[in-house]
């Protein structure tokens, strides 16, 4: 697909306040992606334009305030009620009474979450800014999850939002789409797109690929759209309410799990301060970011608790639901999450499927995946590949029809390998599968492709502590006739906090190391230093405090180390390497430590994720708004009829540090020679 993706990107609309036809407006020129369609809809886009003649009971408030009006549009000075909102979203296209000639649109996603709402108001005022009228609205264009609906009903007046069904699409010049790439996103709404002269699509999934045909296409590699929207409106300076400042950090904190999901980035946190510094409301927060589940919602999730199927594979937990219900359900990602922690899985999908339509019925089919931070998994990934859906390495979903063939839902060869594992072989099989599955009308044969295209293709190998221990000839070890104050010395040389207990001086320690250091004794740590010179025994000798709470073998996996080091309060645990001997004979062939698990967990990695702007030292990647400067990803900023390319990311290699890599790699901690 060819598109003309022009920079800069929002820049000022004087143009356009001016009256000229061809001025650039907030989305830039017009697209060039091939002659203008006549005759769509009501026909020729640039001629036709829709006017409302505005009822009695709107003149009458308009022009002699009537206290008939809602009470957030009347001014008494006297009464306590809140003044009008100073979007006066009531009056169409300005105080001309009818709808304005730069009439626009922005279009959230179906099921509509805080993010695609709150990014979808933010355009619509930074638009309206730019071209000095109320002329742009949002439209939901199915739906949205509770929390959202509810908010909504409450703030509506807030808002620039208005129903599809009262919304003259016909005169519209201008259509921003924002969390979402896909025409299946927006519903019927995808129309739209058609009518519009300029389309403007603003999303935050730099692996999603979109069909729209969009004048202009920015992604930002960010945790939520609310993010790019609140930059924006912070670098225009566009004045905002504490309303919109609260819906903006709702969008925020939905999107990034309050900053701890994984894609979660710097710019976020700095967004989310910007919204707290406009008068976000932290009580309107607290309360939607933690929503009391609905009648429906508790039902869904105790059934997906029963019924739930887990496999364990590489010492992860697998789990697949299927729950039937009578009708469309909404907030049905708050179940998944639940379901994913109340049965204590690592990876969840959960389908969730009701029988729509009543002339030709058919099943309706959706998919919602979520996964902790397990290395490798790619839930967009695998979802994208199989059934066309998307979202987030570790939330993600999709949407089916069981009457229709899933065969082309499958991918092309430059995107069939999104993980490391991935082969265009295994995207095949894993299509077929799905498909035959949906032939037979099965759904949890459809999930149980999906759970097998993980665990084949995803689930990295389990790490033992042979992997990542360190070795024996490079432990430091104590002797049992040492003294309590020389191994605190010792313990001090080399800043550690515990240390094993060997018969023999091995190690860097002493001469001999061939025999790794003779037989395990046991292990004594800074704490028993502690007490021996409390007690003033640090000339006693080391054998009177060592202790052998715990050991493992070469073939332990990593995760059981872990639970060893958490729950028994160890340092360090010995790795033995005749385990299957008598405990005397008990030879020592390395050793993991707190430092080890840290480090196979790469908790604190400093590059987790190179590109899309979340460092902040490459000036390519350094992104602002307004004026002659450009939003746009260096990858996306291409010339004229040149087709776009997929956002890259590029990750860092695939890491788990063993014993010798301990060495090379700094953990913070200085050693002393």
């Amino acid at each position: 697909m060819t598109r003309a993706l022009v920079a800069p990107v929002f820049a000022f609309c004087a143009a356009a306040r001016n009256g000229d036809a061809k001025s650039r407006s907030i989305a830039g020129r017009w697209k060039n992606s091939g002659p203008v369609q006549a005759n769509v809809g009501v026909g020729p886009r640039t001629s036709r334009r829709t006017r409302r003649v505005p009822s009695r009971r709107h003149v009458d408030r308009v022009t002699h305030q009537d206290a008939t009006a809602d009470d957030d549009d009347v001014v008494v000075s006297s009464d306590f009620h809140d003044p009008p909102t100073p979007n006066d979203w009531s009056v169409p296209g300005g105080n001309t009474g009818g709808w304005s000639k730069n009439l626009g649109v922005v279009l959230t996603h179906v099921s509509a979450d805080f993010d695609t709402l709150s990014s979808a108001v933010g355009l619509a005022k930074l638009r309206n800014h730019q071209l000095n009228e109320n002329c742009t609205f949002v439209v939901l264009p199915r739906g949205a999850s509770p929390g959202v609906a509810h908010f909504v009903q409450l703030h509506k007046n807030k808002f620039p939002i208005r129903e599809k069904k009262a919304f003259p699409f016909h005169g519209l010049k201008w259509v921003g789409v924002v969390d979402a790439q896909r025409k299946d996103r927006l519903a019927d709404c995808a129309a739209w797109l058609d009518i519009a002269k300029t389309v403007v699509v603003l999303d935050h999934h730099v692996l999603s690929t979109s069909d729209i045909d969009a004048t202009e296409l920015i992604v930002e590699n960010v945790g939520a759209t609310a993010t790019v929207v609140a930059e924006m409106l912070q670098t225009e300076n566009v004045p905002i309410t504490e309303e919109d400042a609260t819906l903006l950090g709702l969008g925020i904190h939905a999107d990034t799990g309050s900053l701890t999901f994984e894609n979660t980035t710097p710019r976020d946190a700095k967004a989310l301060a910007y919204c707290l510094e406009k008068g976000a409301s932290q009580k309107v927060l607290a309360e939607y970011c933690n929503p009391s589940l609905t009648a429906d919602q508790r039902d869904v999730i105790a059934r997906g608790m029963r019924d739930v199927v887990s496999t364990t594979a590489e010492g992860l937990t697998i789990s697949r639901v299927h729950v039937e219900c009578l009708e469309y359900t909404p907030g049905m990602a708050q179940c998944a999450k639940d379901v994913l922690d109340l049965t204590d899985s690592d990876v969840l999908l959960m389908a969730v499927s009701y029988v729509h339509g009543k002339k030709n019925p058919y099943r309706h089919v959706s998919v919602i995946g979520r996964a902790k931070p397990v290395k490798l998994v790619d839930l967009a990934s695998v979802l994208r590949q199989t059934l066309k859906g998307g979202g987030h390495p570790k939330a993600a979903s999709a949407a089916f029809r069981m009457d229709q063939s899933l065969l082309g839902s499958g991918v092309d060869a430059d995107a069939a390998v999104d993980a490391s594992v991935t082969t265009a072989a295994d995207v095949d099989a894993a299509v077929r599968a799905v498909e035959d599955a949906r032939i037979a009308g099965s759904v949890e044969g459809i999930l149980d492709a999906l759970v097998q295209q993980i665990v084949t293709t995803q689930i990295p190998p389990q790490k033992t502590a042979k992997d990542v221990m360190r070795k024996a000839d490079k432990v430091i070890s104590a002797h049992p006739s040492m003294t309590m104050g020389d191994l605190g010395a010792l313990l001090e040389r080399y800043d550690h906090r515990s240390c094993p207990v060997i018969s023999q001086p091995g190690g860097k320690d002493g001469s001999d190391a061939e025999d790794n250091g003779g037989i395990l004794l046991g292990v004594v740590s800074i704490t028993e230093v502690d007490v021996a010179s409390i007690k003033g025994q640090l000339d006693r000798p080391v054998s009177g405090y060592m202790k052998l709470r715990a050991a493992v073998t070469l073939t332990t996996p990593v995760s059981e180390c872990e639970k060893i080091l958490v729950e028994q309060g160890e340092g360090c645990i010995p790795v033995v390497e005749n385990f299957e001997e008598d405990r005397k004979k008990w030879r020592l062939a390395g050793l993991v430590t707190r430092a080890t698990i840290l480090k196979t967990h790469e908790y604190y990695r400093a590059r987790r994720l190179v590109g899309g702007g979340t460092g902040g030292g490459d000036k390519e990647n350094k992104r602002s708004v307004g004026g002659s400067q450009s939003i746009l990803l260096p990858a996306l900023a291409t010339g004229a009829g040149e087709a776009r390319k997929s956002p890259r990311v590029t990750y860092d290699e695939y890491l788990f540090f063993s014993g010798d890599e301990l060495d090379k790699v700094d953990v913070g901690v200085n050693r002393k020679s």
